[in-house]
């Protein structure tokens, strides 16, 4: 049995790799380009190659962790997101018999700006007892930019708003496709734009650069 992520992945990195082999791109090169590129599909390539890159870094420190420590410290989405992630789906043979594989799933074309809200409850660790403790439900907010997170903010009763952003904070973010996370099959999940903009601003965020402006403000 496959994870649904696996056989998304696969799809997109088969699609673009018909173009492009970024193989032997270093992390800074594809960082640059995603940054500063107007060349749409070299830059979906590009976040492809550098999100594939960020699961397998993430995968390996969670195998790594000290025995002592808890996951949720290096949580960067609320559990019923990485649960969905981690679904098992049907097996590569079976998609292929029933006509259901990957390339018939739904991906966010480029440009494509979505923003979603839900809860999000941390542990705790509790000092010298080795144990958790749910925190108060706080909440988990998205932006996705086509197919992957742009922006992320996490707010929690009587914690510090924390904003992070694609380009300098991409190690201390989700780092799932939006097909990926099922956020688009959650009822109640997807907000309105100016209610993302209200609380990120609110919260001492910048505004976005959307990557599909980039040619307007350069030309």
């Amino acid at each position: 049995v496959l994870k649904r992520s696996s056989l998304v992945t696969a799809h997109r990195e088969a699609a673009a790799n018909k173009k492009y082999d970024l193989s032997k791109w270093k992390y800074a090169e594809l960082r640059d380009t995603i940054n500063t590129s107007c060349d749409i599909e070299l830059l979906e390539a590009c976040k492809e190659e550098f999100h594939r890159r960020l699961k397998v870094y993430h995968a390996w420190k969670a195998r790594n962790r000290r025995k002592d420590s808890t996951f949720d410290e290096n949580m960067r989405a609320p559990s019923s997101i990485l649960k969905e992630a981690s679904r098992p789906t049907m097996s590569s043979s079976s998609a292929a018999n029933s006509g259901a594989g990957a390339g018939n799933r739904k991906i966010a074309p480029a440009g494509t700006q979505r923003y979603f809200r839900i809860p999000f409850i941390r542990q705790q660790s509790v000092e010298g007892e080795g144990a958790t403790v749910p925190q108060n439900k706080g909440w988990w907010f998205a932006h996705f930019d086509g197919e992957w997170i742009c922006r992320q903010m996490e707010l929690h009763p009587g914690r510090t708003p924390v904003l992070l952003v694609a380009g300098k904070d991409d190690m201390q973010m989700c780092e799932l496709s939006l097909e990926e996370t099922g956020l688009t099959r959650k009822r109640g999940a997807e907000i309105l734009p100016q209610e993302f903009e209200k609380e990120w601003a609110q919260n001492g965020g910048e505004p976005y650069n959307k990557s599909m402006d980039r040619k307007r403000y350069i030309n």
